[in-house]
């Protein structure tokens, strides 16, 4: 379970879910992250990515970090999330009808 705080977002509130985005600025060096009702898609592909480079345009990268929950709102907006993992996962994906982007099981443990 990964935590890290995001926002500030008045929007965001204890309990809620959604796909964890960053966009990487490469001139700055800088990062937001959001939590969107939305994948990253690629940009070339268009297709929706649940963790990784997406692609990078006007020299912003965006990156999928999985789904989160929020934890813990602070006074000032900020949010902390926690990733979410296993079958909270998968019921999240289902929920927010991305049920494709669930990550396969290795082989050891499939059986």
């Amino acid at each position: 379970m990964t935590m890290r705080w995001i926002g500030p977002d008045p929007l965001l509130a204890v309990g809620d879910m959604g796909f964890l985005v960053e966009n990487y600025n490469e001139s700055t060096g800088g990062s937001q992250f959001f939590l969107r009702d939305t994948p990253a898609y690629t940009n070339r592909s268009h297709e929706p990515r649940l963790s990784g480079w997406c692609g990078t345009w006007n020299n912003i990268g965006t990156h999928g970090h999985g789904m989160a929950r929020v934890i813990r709102v602070a006074r000032n907006g900020r949010a902390l999330v926690s990733s979410l993992e296993g079958a909270e996962l998968a019921a999240a994906l289902e929920e927010f009808g991305y049920p494709e982007l669930m990550p396969a099981k290795p082989a050891a443990q499939a059986a």
